[in-house]
């Protein structure tokens, strides 16, 4: 069966099932060619000012014939949840994975579980797998930790490595030597002197924006998204590894762990990657108060380029980012 995965739910189950699965982020931030996708929900009705995320996903759904898709409860951006709906409705099962509203070991534990029993995990393989993740997630350890103190790798390279990481259809050794192939390639071209930023919320995924940041001497040395979907701590279990992770739990444990990232990453500003600002105000106002450094919102549902207003404003915010 084909099984598609909607992070932040835990991605080992899916590497430890029986059957095909994919992270669909990964596929559609990693893809060169989305326009296949774009064309199979233009056909099914879809306007072109839909979120492009959006439509790619029930793109890749049909176009790679997937019979399963798994989302979470809560955190849906509004598009994307209207898709899972329509899949629903057009004879895909759509399962959710229900995050406990607070910080519940127990209950994310039962969450777990139900999740391995749908995807048909045999006893004592998760264990396993958890082991050989952990040991591409050591090496991503050493990939992040090159770019949070020297700023080695662009900012696509950085995040498009994280969104590597993620997908469990990938052969765990080969995701591996990728990834110490990536460190293999580092090297000191003066980044460090670069203005330092970090990325909460979702990866922007807009055309050109990375090389925007490049030309402008400024390099993404967090990626909130990327770095939560990959937890590099070390545990023994599944739900101790996820239990720590901030998303979904509430903008107090983002911004604690946001605070400990601005500190010894030495970040100057943040720039906050939404589908669309007027579902995040709230996101928004709460990271301006209380980060204490500048913060860019970037749209990212449109995936065209950065417009001229887009652009003087990321201009003012680096500006900002060198004063603060």
């Amino acid at each position: 069966m084909k099984i598609g995965v909607i992070p932040p739910v835990p991605m080992e189950p899916f590497s430890a099932s029986p059957h095909e699965a994919a992270n669909l982020w990964s596929a559609f931030f990693l893809a060169r060619d989305r326009e296949p996708w774009v064309e199979t929900a233009r056909l099914a009705g879809f306007p072109d000012n839909f979120s492009l995320w959006a439509r790619c996903l029930y793109g890749m759904v049909f176009e790679t014939a997937t019979q399963t898709v798994y989302y979470p409860e809560p955190g849906l951006p509004k598009e994307v949840a209207r898709v899972m709906q329509l899949l629903g409705e057009q004879d895909v099962r759509v399962v959710p994975f229900s995050f406990p509203i607070l910080r519940n070991e127990g209950r994310l534990r039962d969450e777990l579980a139900k999740l391995s029993e749908s995807l048909e995990v045999a006893p004592g393989i998760l264990e396993t797998v958890l082991a050989r993740w952990a040991e591409v997630r050591t090496s991503l350890r050493r990939f992040d930790g090159l770019q949070q103190r020297s700023a080695g790798f662009s900012s696509r390279e950085y995040v498009s490595m994280l969104a590597l990481c993620m997908d469990p259809r990938r052969d765990v050794d080969s995701i591996r030597r990728e990834v110490e192939a990536g460190i293999l390639t580092y090297q000191d071209v003066g980044r460090d002197r670069w203005t330092r930023v970090g990325i909460l919320g979702l990866t922007p995924y807009r055309e050109g924006f990375y090389d925007a940041l490049e030309e402008r001497k400024a390099v993404v040395v967090y990626d909130e998204w990327g770095v939560e979907n990959n937890p590099m701590a070390t545990a023994n279990d599944l739900v101790s590894l996820y239990n720590r992770c901030p998303i979904p739990y509430g903008l107090k444990r983002r911004q604690e762990r946001a605070l400990r990232e601005i500190a010894s990453r030495r970040i100057r500003g943040v720039i906050l990657g939404v589908e669309y600002m007027c579902e995040n105000i709230r996101d928004e106002g709460f990271f301006r108060a209380n980060l204490g450094l500048p913060v860019l919102v970037l749209e990212s549902a449109k995936g065209v380029p950065l417009s001229d207003v887009e652009t003087h404003q990321l201009d003012r915010f680096l500006n900002e980012c060198g004063r603060s």
